[in-house]
Order: structure tokens, then sequence, then C-alpha cells
């Protein structure tokens, strides 16, 4: 059967010039002679010298001299490796040049410092290592689906966990398959307790997850601008609707001082409920500012009481400063014409719709906290605080829907997570300008010898425009950043080319994988590459005998691109392309290979109950009076332990130990063996102060209940003696608690000493 043939006008695979066919090699025959000595060609020398002496012994005595330099020079040349060597080597990297301290302008080798690793070389086979201080000058990931961003990123995380140092990774497509990956990677070096995971995937109804508070610990300030990440827009509209945004920034600014003040004094949380009760109507801001005359115990605070889940109103407390008062009482004299004399907002029909159109579009985010979200943001004591994520070096996953959510409501719950690490960063700089530069610079609460590692994967789903803050200010404070996406035409979207640029180009670690977008990320990534001048083909000769092709037997110079796209689009799954500080390096990249199997939990702390603290009018009270009572504990000295008088263990552990000493010799079914342990009540432990304290031994006898301490050596300075009597006594002690804690303290010395 005939057919036609199809007809292709265009260049072919045998067309293209490829495998840098058209690329010359001009340098030196001596630079590609050291070139290969650094590589496992070096051998050959050695080989041709043992081959030459077996074949003609006579070249012996000549020979070995020259094969002892020839491996001298082999074994003791500088190993320089693609960007850094591994700090286990503990050798010089002169691959890693440091300035000369004692020689201004001259530069030294640096000591070996990779402990992060990469991948390896495709061409040399070498390691790939980066250092600590390398990763704190932040990288970028860019990749199309399924070029293995994921797997890499689980490869760089084990560097992070062999050194002990933590991780925070915000997911903007995440699956529970994420959270499963990454325990079993935890669980290899024993940082199961260490992990957090805040869990906004609810469509399946299974709402496990750590609660998270993002006003539990933030300033003033940094709830201020939570607040305005969460219920404003970034874009700024005009008219009306800039009027009524500067109102609410004027409410968030000054509603935060009131709030974190109530917080940190009277111990009610500020969550979003209590958040809405004082927002919702303006009769709220009414009834808790008054008037300058009025007494703090007629204003009232609004809040939600979690153990009775409703909005109660307790008084002011005597020390609330009325400065703080004086913002909200402008805003509320400044809304519609409000005035004090006309009543309630409830007669001010006016005031109460001018409140309702800087409010009126808090509702969304409102119902998202409450009730979409509630079962992470509604809490009095969170599991998850990012101060002490950050600074005791735990792993933070968090987990945004992207499928579950409009776009919208995933950049807004990413965005709040973004700033209030932020201002989490922020604590570890310091305000303080005076005293010791060694406690308040050098030992910064960020301070290690890791850095702590952010990765926000599927960045573009979620970006924000105050990271590139971050990130400017993050290598000071120890915090490396890496930035994950697809593309780059959705950050341009979402932030806009001109504040998307600096997060593109402040990056020093760039590692290229499989990318597809011909369009603006072809673009940057070839304006990232740069060019660089290469010695090519000049063309070819036809041969009139044969009809062949030969080429021209010359090179010409000529400036590409440092990065091909094509290379860039046939790169597969764990192959990369590296650019730092100027170098291109291609690289296979490590892949560790994590299988996550077994039953996955999820960590949860213990939490403290304190709504008790604030469920009554004397809140500020109650508070005191606690720490009244560890404060006599303190004096009567009852959190000091005599090691030479310790009680055997009390209570209903004590008597379980007690029944597993009666059973150990017999031969029972785990059914009896829970029934004799278990099946009869336990006694009621006693109360003994300060037992938490004493983990592995048992509960400590307090001072006060023993008999007089006998001294070991009697004859010391009595004047001195009851100097110390006296001073314990001033504390607060019993005349005989602080002769018997004296004399304690001496023989301690007494015993050391001897």
């Amino acid at each position: 059967m005939a057919f036609i043939r199809r007809r292709i006008d265009g260049p072919q695979d045998h067309h293209e010039q490829r495998a840098g066919i058209a690329y010359r090699d001009t340098r030196t025959l001596g630079a590609q002679l050291q070139e290969a000595l650094t590589s496992e060609i070096s051998a050959i020398g050695l080989v041709a010298s043992a081959a030459l002496s077996f074949s003609m012994p006579a070249l012996t005595t000549a020979l070995v001299p020259l094969s002892i330099a020839y491996a001298g020079y082999v074994l003791s040349r500088p190993t320089i490796m693609p960007l850094r060597l591994p700090a286990c080597s503990s050798r010089k990297d002169y691959g890693n040049p440091v300035p000369d301290p004692k020689r201004p302008g001259i530069e030294i080798p640096g000591k070996a410092a990779g402990d992060w690793l990469l991948g390896w070389d495709e061409n040399s086979g070498q390691q790939i290592w980066i250092g600590g201080s390398d990763l704190t000058m932040h990288g970028l990931l860019p990749g199309a689906t399924g070029s293995g961003k994921t797997q890499f990123i689980y490869s760089l995380l084990c560097s992070a966990l062999a050194q002990g140092t933590g991780f925070t990774i915000i997911d903007g497509k995440a699956s529970n398959n994420l959270v499963f990956s990454l325990q079993a990677l935890q669980r290899k070096w024993g940082a199961e307790a260490n992990m957090r995971v805040i869990n906004f995937l609810v469509s399946s109804g299974d709402r496990k997850t750590n609660t998270w508070n993002p006003f539990s610990s933030v300033n003033a300030e940094g709830m201020a601008e939570l607040l305005r990440t969460l219920f404003l827009p970034d874009e700024k509209g005009g008219g009306n609707s800039a009027h009524f945004r500067d109102r609410a920034e004027a409410l968030f600014g000054s509603v935060s001082q009131i709030f974190v003040w109530m917080r940190d004094h009277v111990g009610i949380p500020i969550t979003a409920a209590t958040i809405r009760a004082n927002f919702s109507g303006i009769q709220s801001l009414i009834d808790l500012v008054g008037t300058q005359d009025t007494e703090n115990r007629y204003r009232r605070f609004s809040y939600f009481n979690f153990r009775t889940q409703k909005i109660q109103s307790i008084p002011l407390p005597d020390n609330f400063p009325e400065a703080l008062l004086h913002p909200v009482r402008a805003y509320v004299e400044e809304t519609g014409g409000y005035s004090a004399t006309k009543g309630d907002a409830s007669n001010q029909d006016k005031v109460r719709e001018q409140h309702s159109y800087v409010v009126g579009g808090f509702a969304k985010t409102f119902t998202m906290m409450t009730t979409t979200y509630g079962h992470i943001f509604n809490c009095e004591v969170p599991d998850v605080d990012l101060t002490d994520v950050l600074y005791n070096r735990r792993n933070l996953i968090v987990m945004l829907p992207s499928l579950e959510n409009d776009p919208a409501t995933n950049a807004a719950i990413g965005k709040t997570v973004i700033t209030a690490q932020r201002y989490a960063m922020a604590a570890a700089l310091g305000t303080s300008i005076e005293g010791d530069y060694e406690d308040l610079v050098i030992n910064r609460p960020s301070s290690a010898k890791t850095p702590y590692l952010q990765i926000y994967d599927e960045f573009s789903y979620f970006a924000t425009r105050g990271i590139d803050v971050m990130m400017a200010q993050a290598r000071e404070l120890n915090v490396g950043i890496l930035l994950s996406f697809q593309e780059i035409g959705s950050l341009y979207a979402t932030l806009g080319k001109d504040w998307a640029a600096p997060l593109l180009g402040n990056p020093k670690l760039k590692i290229f994988e499989n990318i597809e977008d011909a369009g603006p990320t072809k673009e940057w990534v070839e304006q990232t590459g740069g060019t660089m001048q290469v010695s090519v083909l000049s063309g070819y000769e036809n041969a009139p005998v044969l009809g062949v092709y030969a080429d021209q037997l010359r090179a010409d110079i000529r400036e590409v691109k440092r990065i091909s796209w094509s290379d860039i689009q046939d790169l597969r799954q764990g192959q990369a392309i590296i650019l730092f500080r100027g170098k291109r390096i291609y690289t296979r990249l490590f892949y560790a290979g994590i299988k996550p199997s077994g039953t996955n939990r999820i960590y949860t702390p213990l939490v403290m109950n304190i709504s008790a603290y604030h469920t009554t009018p004397a809140a500020a009270g109650i508070s005191s009076s606690i720490e009244q009572t560890v404060f006599s504990h303190l004096c009567q000295g009852d959190d000091l332990v005599d090691e030479t008088n310790l009680p055997p263990l009390n209570g209903g552990l004590g008597e379980i130990y007690n029944r597993i000493a009666r059973i150990a010799g017999e031969h029972r079914t785990p059914e009896s063996d829970k029934i004799a342990l278990f099946g009869q009540p336990l006694p009621i432990r006693p109360y003994a102060p300060f037992e938490c304290l004493f983990h592995n031994r048992p509960s400590p006898l307090p001072v006060g209940g023993r008999a007089g301490v006998v001294m070991i050596k009697p004859d010391v300075d009595k004047a001195l003696y009851e100097t110390l009597v006296n001073f314990e006594m001033r504390t607060g002690a019993s005349e005989a608690a602080a002769r018997n804690m004296v004399s304690q303290a001496l023989n301690q010395i007494s015993v050391s000493s001897a």
C-alpha cells in the first residue's frame, strides 16, 4: 500500500551539534597534563615506571628516585574540590581562601569547613560540600514538577540532623507523605520528640495537629504587624478604602499594646476569639477605655474564657497603665462623631456604622481562625512557639493545602507564619546597646556552630514581601533560607517583579533542576548564569572527492551562555546545575533514600492549664498568691535534698514497684499481671514540693521536716556560723530550719575540701 511520506522542513536530531562537538579545548599541553594529574590518571606514571623497570632492569636505579619524586608530588599536591573540603578532613582548603589577619589584602587557605553534602561533580566525580557559613548566604531551588526537589530537601535535612541542628519547612502543596517521610528521617537520629506539625489539611476530617497561637509570645509591634498581615490586603486602594484602612491600622497598633499587657500581666491568652470580642462591636472598646476620669475597676476587658467557652469581661487591674488607653480612646472619639453624653453605642447609629466599615472585612479571617482552623489557633498554651522552635532547634513542619483552599487563603496563612518567624528572629538581634559585647552579641540566643535551616517549598503559593528582610538579616542570626519553586512567573504575579528581584538576586547558592518554563524563567536562568568566552569550531569544509565534511582545524572565540537551556531541559531527576560564587558545577545530587514506614504519632508537649488564672475578677492577685506560696517554700528550704536521707518511692509509683516485686518470680499471663498491678486502687501520693525537679531520684525530703543536722567539724568560726544563721532567718526561715541549712552547707564544704 502506497503512502505519502511526511515532509519535515525543520532541523532534525542528526543536524544538531550536540555533546560539545563544536567546542575546542585550546589550553596548553602542560595545563591539560596538570589537570590530568589531579585525577585517577595520575597513577599511570607509576605503573609505566614499574613496567619499564620490569622490562629493562638496568633503568631501575634511575627510575626509583624519579618515581619517588613523582609520587611525592602527586601525594603532596593540594586537594581542591568543587566547593569545600569536608570538615572531617581537618586540612587546609585551598579552594576556600580567607583574608590573612596579619597582612591586609593577602589571602591564605582557610580551614576545611564542608559539613553539608550536596552531591557529586558529574565531570570529576568529587563530592560537593558547602559550609554552614555558605548556607547562611541562602539558596534557591527552582525545578519543575518531578525534578526531584522534595527528595533533595530530604537529603539536605540529613546533614542538618546529623549535626544536631533543626529546621522549619513550609510546604505550599503539602500531603501527609511529607510528615511520614520527615518522621522516618528524624527517627534515624532520635529527634522525634523535637518534631512539631502545624497541619492545615482538613478535607478528610482528621484534624491531628500541634496547636499554634501566633499571638502567644510576640511583642506589641509584632502583634500589630500580624493583625495587618491577617486582616488587611497588600494592595492599598484609594478614596474611602484608604481612609478605613488607615483607621484599621491605627486600631491594630493601639489595641495591640493592651492585648500584650493583659497577656503578660494577667495571664489572659490572646486568641482570635478574644480579638474578635474586642473588635466586632465598638461598645467593647467603649467599655474598655471609658473616660479619663473612669477608675480601672469600672473599665471592662472582654476575652474568651476557655473553661466556660463564653465571652466574658473582667475589670482592668488597678496597676493598668492609663497611657495605653489614650490611643484607643482617641479612635473611639474620632469614629462617626461619638459622644459620651449620648450613652452607649446602641444609641449612636453613625458610630456603629463607621466602625463596621473598619472591621467589616475581618469576618472571613475570624471565621477561618476560630472555625475552619479553630483546632489549631484556639488554645491557651500552644504546642508551637516559634521563638522556642528557632532558639532550641526544633523541627517544624507547616502543611498548606493547595487543593482545599483558595490561593488567597493559603497566601494569608503562609504570610502569617512568615511574619511570626520574622518577629521571632527579631528578638535575637537584641535591643540593648549597653553591656558586655560577648553577652549581648557573641552569645545571642541563635548562636551555634551550625545554622538553623528554613525551607519554603513551593514558595510561589504563599510568597510574601517580608521574607526579603529576613534574608538580609538572617545571616547575622545564623539562619539559612532555601526557597523552592517551579517557575518565577508566579512569583512576579504574587510579589511584582521589583519585589521578587531581591529574593532571586540575594542568595549565593542556586541549584537548578529540570525546568520547563521557556518564558521568564528561561530568561532569568540565562541572565543569572551569565556569559563566557569559549573556543568554538569555525566551520566545516567539503571534501570534493568523498563528499564528506571535515573541520577547518581552527577555532574562533565567541561569547555564549554559561548555562545552556537545552542542558536545563535535559536534566533528569536527581541531576542539577549548581551556581555558587561564579562556579558552575554539573551535579548528581545526594539522594538519602528516605523510605517512610511504621506508625506515626504527633508529639504533644505537656500543657499547663492556666484557665483558672483569669476566670474571676481577681485574676492578677491569684498569680501573686501562687508566687508567694513558692517563695515561702523556698525560704523554708523545701527545695533542698539531704542525700544521706532519701526516702523510698511513695504514692502510686511506689506501690506499683512493690507489686512488681511480688509477682516477679511468678509465671502469670499478661492479663493476670495487669490485674495484679492495677486491679486495686493506687494510693494517693502525698504532696512533695519541687519533686518534679528530681526525675532520677526519690522524692526529696524537705529540710524543714528533718532532725537537727550534726556538724562534721564543730570547730568552725562561731561568729560566722551565727551570721549565716541570722541571714537565713532574715529571708523567712525558722531558726531550726536555718541552722539545718547552714550546718548542711558547711558539712558539704568540709567533705569537698577533705
